[in-house]
């Protein structure tokens, strides 16, 4: 009798609300996905890095978070996965990284009739969004940097000959006024799945994963414009 009330729940379910993996469908097995809502607004659409992850794995809890939590939550294992991020060796101490999943376009931009190139770079003063890795990426300690907290501040601070140029993914300058300045697209960088290595279901995450996210593979033409 059990066993038959079992099956036509299990019946119920698939009917009214899809299949549930059962490694996921107890309360306290909810893996918890850390995300900052508005670093996604810069990424491709085609990256589509959350919608991946609720389309593939069940029974989770989005959490949105500044990015410099987000990594401290996944190094503790307080959240199970984060939908995109680059590969740096840091990042790999504590994360398995699926993918790449998509491909980021990384654009240079600068003011009219500027010649800055990446060969060229150490040679002016750059500005970056607070916080990006791009700065490890593509800059070093003796070259002059700046930071700050918003695009507009960066569009601004170029246009108006406080800093020179900007790294930056090439979405973050969608609908917003680019007058007087240059953009190129320099680079492309692998975006990939974070797996906190300390989280109790990485394998039954990666399992997930690898059965129904694609990865993808570099295919992008570099501008020198």
């Amino acid at each position: 009798m059990l066993s038959s009330k079992r099956t036509l729940i299990c019946c119920l379910v698939a009917i009214l609300g899809g299949y549930i993996n059962p490694a996921f469908s107890e309360d306290h097995s909810s893996l918890k996905v850390a995300v900052s809502f508005e670093m996604i607004k810069g990424l491709p659409q085609n990256a589509r890095c959350l919608e991946r992850v609720e389309e593939t794995l069940h029974n989770v809890s989005v959490q949105d978070m500044p990015w410099k939590r987000i990594v401290e939550s996944l190094k503790l294992g307080k959240s199970d996965i984060t939908p995109c991020i680059f590969k740096t060796p840091e990042r790999e101490t504590f994360l398995d990284l699926y993918g790449p999943i998509a491909m980021l376009p990384v654009i240079l931009v600068r003011r009219d009739g500027q010649d800055i190139h990446l060969g060229n770079i150490k040679d002016f003063h750059g500005v970056f969004l607070r916080g990006t890795s791009l700065i490890k990426d593509y800059t070093t300690k003796s070259m002059r940097v700046s930071e700050t907290s918003h695009i507009r501040n960066i569009l601004e601070i170029i246009r108006n000959g406080r800093a020179d140029y900007s790294l930056m993914p090439g979405n973050f300058i969608e609908d917003r006024n680019t007058a007087g300045l240059s953009i190129s697209v320099i680079d492309e960088i692998p975006l990939y799945i974070g797996i906190s290595k300390k989280s109790p279901q990485k394998t039954l995450i990666w399992d997930q994963l690898s059965r129904n996210v694609a990865i993808v593979s570099r295919n992008i033409s570099i501008s020198n414009r």
